[in-house]
């Protein structure tokens, strides 16, 4: 009889032992529930694209002086005897605060600043800069002129707008000052195949190019042209760098401004 009571008893352990880990079961199925479901995740995040790169944008404004020293321009006043006196100051926009400022290092930067002025009020009379609106009219013409001298175009990592592109080995042309391509750096594309010998500039026609070429015009898709020194293109470069202006102009302030 006490045997019997042993036997049951032990027997009641085991099936109380044995029905301890039944217990547990839902616990860890869970806890593999919650695992998966976390490296779903992990990998559902790994799959998310992180989207288009983001691109810079101009910032400021900034204000600069063009030049030390004040423009002394001849009119068309008294056969030519009669002549202006200003400092040009220009409002602007740019990938970086300091670009005007690196600019003024460039050895042409100056030559082709002092140039620019040249001929701007020897064709107008006093009364045509001074009187009423004529004298933001005339701001516009000076904005117009040297906005080519201060915000050129740059083509790839070039450090100079003048200097070829380290990667590429392409240049601005020869009529680099006539070009009219006015697009932010960051924004648009010159696309070279060197096998086809085309440049594509953002998704336009592709102009074609023997090697050759010092003085290379490509259009771009709104219609405005950039000249290009393909000579020195690395003859295998097959790729796209970028290619525009590294700011803008917003105003020119004619400050100190006299007539006599």
């Amino acid at each position: 009889m006490a045997k019997n009571e042993k036997e049951e008893g032990e027997e009641g352990k085991a099936e109380e032992g044995d029905g301890a880990p039944k217990k547990k079961l839902p616990i860890k199925l869970v806890g593999a529930l919650v695992g998966v479901v976390g490296l779903g995740a992990a990998l559902a995040m790994m799959a998310i694209p992180s989207g288009p790169k983001e691109i810079p944008r101009y910032i400021g404004p900034f204000f600069h002086d063009l030049v030390d020293e004040a423009v002394v321009t001849n009119t068309k006043d008294d056969h030519f005897k009669r002549f202006i006196k200003y400092k040009p100051q220009v409002e602007f926009f740019a990938y970086d605060a300091e670009y005007l400022t690196a600019r003024m290092g460039d050895s042409l930067y100056m030559a082709w600043l002092n140039d620019s002025f040249t001929g701007l009020a020897s064709n107008k009379r006093l009364d045509e800069i001074f009187e009423g609106a004529n004298r933001e009219r005339f701001a516009q013409v000076i904005r117009h002129a040297v906005e080519p001298v201060l915000f050129p175009v740059h083509i790839g990592t070039s450090d100079s707008p003048l200097d070829l592109d380290p990667e590429s080995g392409i240049r601005p042309g020869d009529s680099y000052r006539l070009s009219t391509f006015r697009g932010s750096f960051w924004n648009h594309t010159l696309t070279i195949d060197a096998d086809a010998k085309t440049l594509i500039v953002d998704e336009g026609n592709p102009t074609t190019f023997s090697g050759d070429e010092l003085d290379l015009k490509v259009q771009t898709p709104s219609g405005e042209f950039v000249y290009l020194d393909v000579t020195s293109m690395t003859p295998d470069f097959s790729g796209t760098v970028q290619i525009g202006v590294k700011g803008r102009i917003r105003q020119v302030f004619l400050t100190n401004m006299m007539a006599q």
